[in-house]
């Protein structure tokens, strides 16, 4: 990659950093107005709303979160969405696994499959090779349950990896249409502490700003996950514990169109050969 190249992508990163940051500081403004709403009632509520920008703000407090958008019956099926085709030659010497193409489901939200006491893995059996994430169900487990809930009913399974950011050493995957736009049919709110490090190995959730997490996740796969740190905005549910390798050898293919990725459009970091994961098996101990 050229000088003028790299300069661009570091531009591009400052920028898009800038961008979360303020997202972040109008969050933490609302959620503070929103405190004040108790104490002072419906009037001060109507100011906080305004100076939220006209959008209401949920509350901080974990036990009032609601998960799934319309807070629909868990674990209800409410239709299908239809990948988009992938790369007809598969990474590393695999093959498309069968039902691939088969439509994906949606759901309302999560039904609750966590047991307590229990700690949880996911093996990821890629076209690559298998990657085994230890899932912090401590730290996350709002997120881990939903993860768990969609690798129970297969739905990861015949999805690709859809994105490879070399600027950023991460992986992504997750999404049932394989375009980056995707996702369960329901949203799950954050689990943060604001002390999030992305180093080599971590499992995080992909978001578009707060409160927007579903099926997409991403694994850290150098130190490059670091430059996440200043600004950590994306929940962080596992730690791989086998697999670095494989992982390495998927963020090493080529993408589809890398001028276009340099410019900013992420679908240039599809992959040029399709990466499956081809199934997801969960564990309990």
């Amino acid at each position: 990659m050229s000088r003028a190249r790299k300069r661009q992508l570091a531009r591009q990163y400052e920028r898009r950093l800038a961008e979360r940051r303020a997202r972040e500081r109008r969050r933490r403004a609302a959620v503070a107005a929103a405190s004040v709403v108790g104490a002072l009632g419906l009037l001060v509520a109507f100011f906080a709303f305004v100076a939220g920008g006209g959008e209401p703000t949920p509350s901080p407090s974990p036990s009032a979160r609601v998960t799934g958008p319309t807070g629909g019956k868990p674990g209800k099926r409410t239709g299908t969405v239809t990948p988009s085709p992938g790369p007809v030659e598969v990474a590393c010497g695999a093959e498309a696994p069968r039902g691939a193409d088969r439509p994906k489901p949606q759901f309302s939200a999560p039904a609750q499959v966590l047991e307590g006491g229990k700690r949880y893995t996911a093996t990821l059996r890629t076209s690559c090779g298998e990657v085994v994430i230890e899932l912090l169900a401590e730290d996350a487990p709002e997120t881990v349950n939903s993860f768990v809930f969609l690798a129970q009913r297969g739905y990861f399974d015949g999805t690709r990896i859809h994105r490879i950011d070399a600027d950023l050493d991460v992986i992504q995957g997750g999404d049932p249409t394989g375009t980056g736009s995707g996702g369960p049919g329901y949203t799950i709110p954050d689990e943060l502490t604001g002390e999030e490090t992305y180093g080599p190995g971590t499992v995080a959730m992909a978001n578009d700003g707060p409160g927007t997490g579903g099926s997409q996740f991403f694994i850290v796969t150098g130190q490059g996950g670091h430059r996440l740190d200043a600004d950590p905005a994306y929940t962080v549910f596992g730690r791989v514990i086998r697999g670095m390798d494989v992982l390495r050898r998927i963020a090493e293919l080529p993408i589809a169109d890398p001028e276009a990725a340099a410019a900013g459009d992420l679908r240039g970091q599809q992959p040029a050969q399709a990466v499956y994961i081809e199934e997801v098996v969960v564990r309990a101990r």
